[in-house]
């Protein structure tokens, strides 16, 4: 009789005291706000062309150039000059024809302009020259990935990086001739267990390189940020500044598997990594899905270096969606929508 009083009281302090193992991702750097060592405050202005943004999802700095992509529209690819505020042309016809794309993507790269159209799986490289003289620019080389590539694709050494939504890897290698060589990383360990469907959905992820030996995976749904060398090894496990874990339950309807996140658990958290040299910049949301006044638009960019330092944090005025750095004359450029679509830059030390 002691003895089950003993377990009872036990078990009643554990649960008033929140008593249980702390759920922490396995090989995991915890950190916070305070781990940066530099904050800055940045006020954005708009840069107001001579023509109109129309609905961008990436851009991209080339010297002097801005170029946007813009997906739902006849010509992709916007071209404008950042010095005279001039439009200088539209780039890319929608289609499936030799020399038009559907869904592209950049992929990283100031020597040329490299696409990814994830529906016909080609990697098209452009000279800039070529991209910006010609009203129809052709490609010098062109690559097919042998897979349905879910996912942007980046730059690693000799090799090309990206995600087919598979739960035995986060992500793939692909040689130069765009042939899958091996699966590359592996999600994180933590004391919530997936299903193979669930698992995809609550690691979904965007991310950069330094286009040599390192990988930054940044996490959607939970503040984990995974850094790994160019062999997959896992470098640095990034985990802040909230410590948030992804919820999500598989469901059935008929023949159609899928996983979506328990009501009261989902929250954003990394969007955009941009490799900066020896650092990577990426933006940071925090907020949470159900809340009223939610928006995709992100008001922190964290800086860290590739070995996984937290450097800085910048806290913005204005909220962006996606970013580009200018880091030779210091300059941010992000797309905002609020309330119309247009670019702001920002200027940072």
């Amino acid at each position: 009789m002691k003895l089950h009083i003993v377990i009872l009281f036990i078990l009643l302090f554990c649960t008033i005291t929140s008593c249980s193992y702390e759920n922490k991702y396995q090989d995991e750097t915890s950190f916070t706000l305070k781990d940066f060592t530099e904050q800055q405050s940045l006020v954005g202005s708009p840069v107001n062309f001579d023509d109109i943004i129309l609905r961008p999802n990436q851009i991209q700095i080339f010297d002097t150039l801005l170029i946007t992509c813009n997906l739902g529209n006849e010509r992709l690819f916007h071209i404008f000059n950042l010095k005279s505020k001039k439009k200088i042309g539209e780039r890319i016809s929608v289609g499936q024809g030799p020399d038009e794309m559907i869904q592209p993507y950049f992929i990283y790269n100031q020597k040329d302009i490299i696409i990814f159209d994830m529906i016909t799986s080609i990697v098209s490289k452009y000279s800039i020259e070529e991209f910006v003289n010609n009203p129809d620019p052709k490609a010098f080389e062109k690559i097919k990935i042998e897979e349905q590539v879910m996912s942007e694709i980046n730059l690693l050494g000799n090799e090309m990086i990206g995600s087919l939504y598979r739960p035995e890897h986060p992500l793939y290698l692909f040689d130069k001739n765009g042939k899958k060589t091996k699966g590359f990383g592996a999600y994180p360990i933590s004391n919530i267990t997936y299903s193979d469907v669930e698992i995809v959905e609550a690691y979904r992820s965007i991310f950069t390189t330094n286009q040599n030996d390192k990988v930054a995976v940044c996490h959607f749904w939970t503040d984990l940020i995974d850094i790994y060398s160019k062999e997959g090894n896992l470098l640095k496990r990034l985990h802040g500044p909230k410590h948030i874990f992804p919820h999500f339950k598989e469901y059935n309807n008929g023949n159609i598997v899928t996983a979506k996140a328990e009501r009261g658990t989902h929250q954003d958290a990394f969007y955009s990594p941009v490799n900066v040299g020896e650092d990577f910049f990426v933006l940071y949301n925090g907020k949470s899905l159900e809340e009223p006044e939610y928006n995709i638009l992100s008001k922190q960019i964290f800086v860290f270096g590739w070995d996984g330092t937290p450097k800085q944090v910048f806290s913005l005025d204005q909220g962006v969606s996606r970013i580009a750095v200018d880091s030779k004359n210091k300059k941010i450029y992000g797309i905002s929508n609020d309330p119309e679509y247009h670019i702001i830059e920002f200027s940072y030390k």
